[in-house]
């Protein structure tokens, strides 16, 4: 029997031979080239893992009904309202944009699960930013593409947007997919195909998002109309267009909820610092000035590089379209603009560098990525305590209190309000849009108004607002009907006097028990 000894023995003489380390070692190299076949195949989906994973566990998103966006809230109710075959709120909010469509995975199999819509939201921003990643591949080189894309990703006003599954995840991804389906369609140009109508419904979905997405019909009509040769042949895209942008237009009534003309360097400088900012009266208006002034000097060098391809135009129209609103849909594509394309032009003038170092080639650029992910960091850091310490904006502070008045299930309640999606998924009761209370007291009268009144139990809404002028008006002239519960900074919450709403009860009725059975009890006396 071979002892322990001679057993070493062997084993040292085995490994020390030349030709088996080196047999040895390309086995070990063979599989670590495996592996790196296997991760360039599949990196999208571990960096998709991670970067969701990431976002979870750092509380990076809220898993409550608060912070969201009023659109994406109508999308959510009308999912989850037909998974569990209850009446859906189409009738009582209007068409909500088409958002909805893009929601039907999580109203079919996760219906009010709002972790399901928050990750749903998380994948969609992903998608948009690894379809970004590719154009920037394209356009310039693998490097610019990486180190934008994982800058950007990391943004706060990118957190923000998820964190609300606000619209400008989805008008990315839609931008990306849309250059795309026309690169499909141009390698395969058959008239009235499958590609065809795909673009006109991706253009008709982001269309009723924002109006920002004006940018996608405008920027295809650019391309096709520069292509001389296709001119006769590129009308059905053009009346497709036009057809798919007015229907999406009619069927929405419109953008609902946007608020117009904001101011851009203020909306700037709460881009940079996040949703933190909601919570600061005070805006830094040095942040937002220093983003503008890297903003406009790069559209007017790097023009040329964004008209080159279709999705760089649709960014460069709706970088100026977006100035109608000044929201943080627009900010978002002006940090795509500023952070995609400065990376592209740091790194294009460090190549015309003389310098063979690191630093001398890559010196400015790893500053300029150091100061940004810190800043990046220090906000995504304070985006997460907020999210721990459950801090609300001025709006959801007002739902929070309607929260309050809606736990008591022994009372009635039936509320207007100024977000009804949102305040109908916090409260789990009767909401209303303030639309169904009539303002035109000549011509319905002011019994017909108070009637109107009386059908609810609690108003809420921000009355300093332009679009609720007429309302608080016509609510100021009946203070003995109503009375003022609370003043807040984001509005007020109103409670009706004398309302006729009655209790509706929604717990189950429960069987009577056999010894509560009359009959019973009868039999038993006998």
């Amino acid at each position: 029997m071979m002892t322990t000894r001679k057993y070493f023995a062997m084993l040292s003489l085995l490994f020390s031979h030349n030709e088996l380390i080196q047999v040895f070692y390309l086995e070990i190299i063979k599989d670590a080239g495996y592996m790196k076949h296997y991760f360039e195949n599949y990196w999208g989906f571990i960096a998709l893992g991670l970067w969701v994973g990431a976002c979870l566990l750092f509380d990076l998103v809220r898993l409550d009904a608060y912070g969201l966006d009023e659109q994406a809230a109508r999308g959510l109710l009308l999912n989850w309202s037909v998974s569990d075959n209850i009446v859906s709120p189409i009738v009582v909010f209007g068409v909500p944009d088409f958002r909805a469509l893009l929601f039907l995975p999580v109203g079919i199999y996760w219906a009010g699960n709002m972790l399901a819509a928050k990750i749903f939201s998380l994948v969609i921003c992903f998608t948009g930013i690894a379809l970004l990643y590719n154009w920037a591949k394209r356009q310039d080189s693998k490097e610019s593409a990486l180190i934008s894309a994982s800058i950007f990703a990391i943004s706060p006003v990118v957190i923000w947007q998820v964190d609300q599954i606000g619209a400008a995840p989805f008008l990315l991804m839609a931008f990306a997919v849309g250059a795309w389906l026309d690169q499909a369609y141009r390698a395969k140009p058959r008239y009235f195909g499958g590609w065809y109508f795909a673009q006109m419904l991706m253009v008709a979905i982001a269309i009723t998002i924002h109006p920002i997405a004006l940018a996608y019909p405008l920027a295809l009509v650019w391309t096709w109309w520069r292509n001389g040769d296709e001119h006769k042949t590129s009308r059905h895209i053009y009346i497709g267009l036009a057809i798919s942008s007015l229907i999406a237009l009619a069927i929405s009534n419109g953008w609902q909820n946007i608020n117009w003309f904001n101011n851009p360097i203020q909306t700037l400088a709460q881009a940079l610092e996040g949703s933190v900012m909601v919570n600061n009266a005070k805006v830094h208006w040095v942040s937002g000035l220093i983003i503008t002034m890297l903003l406009i000097p790069l559209v007017i060098i790097d023009k040329n590089y964004l008209v080159k391809s279709l999705l760089g135009k649709m960014l460069l129209i709706a970088l100026f379209i977006g100035l109608a609103t000044g929201d943080q849909v627009w900010a978002t594509f002006a940090f795509v603009i500023l952070i995609f394309r400065w990376v592209a032009v740091l790194i294009r003038a460090s190549e015309n560098s003389s310098k063979d170092s690191l630093l001398g080639q890559r010196g400015l650029l790893i500053a300029c990525c150091f100061i940004a992910t810190t800043a990046f960091m220090l906000e995504a850091k304070a985006h997460a305590v907020s999210n721990k310490l459950q801090l609300l904006n001025a709006e959801d502070e007002l739902i929070e209190k309607m929260v309050t008045i809606a736990s008591d299930n022994d009372k009635p309640f039936r509320a207007l309000s100024q977000w009804p999606a949102r305040t109908m998924l916090a409260t789990k009761r009767d909401v209303f849009p303030l639309e169904f209370l009539p303002t035109a007291i000549d011509k319905i009268g002011v019994e017909g108004f108070l009637t109107a009144l009386h059908s609810y139990t609690h108003i809420v809404l921000a009355p300093n607002q332009a679009q609720n002028k007429v309302l608080n008006d016509r609510l100021s002239s009946f203070t003995h009907e109503m009375e003022t519960l609370g003043v807040f900074s984001g509005g007020v919450i109103i409670e009706v006097r004398n309302h006729t709403v009655e209790l509706r009860n929604y717990r189950p009725q429960m069987p009577n028990k056999p010894e509560d059975d009359p009959a019973t009890s009868t039999e038993k006396t006998n």
